[in-house]
């Protein structure tokens, strides 16, 4: 998995390659009661909402639009598809 640090400088080397009004978009599992969650088998990270944004704060860009995956089954990890644009 990647590191906080990893993840605020891929956003921000992503976001050097925008063009003006170009957008970013972020797909990815979250967990609701904890900042994060572990998984050492599966070798893997799951980070909350909140703590995905601080992380797209860090690297300069904001979240303009965010929406919910739908239709998944209850015992799966809630996935939002956040827009990220440059902050101007």
């Amino acid at each position: 998995y990647l590191t906080d640090a990893d993840i605020v400088k891929f956003l921000r080397r992503c976001s050097e390659s925008l063009v003006k009004g170009g957008w970013i978009v972020l797909k990815e599992n979250t967990c609701a009661d904890e900042a994060f969650v572990v998984d050492v088998e599966d070798a893997s990270i799951t980070r909350s909402l909140d703590y995905w944004l601080d992380l797209i704060s860090q690297s300069g860009l904001h979240a303009r639009y965010l929406s919910w995956q739908n239709d998944f089954p209850d015992d799966i990890y809630p996935v939002p598809m956040i827009a990220l644009q440059r902050e101007q």
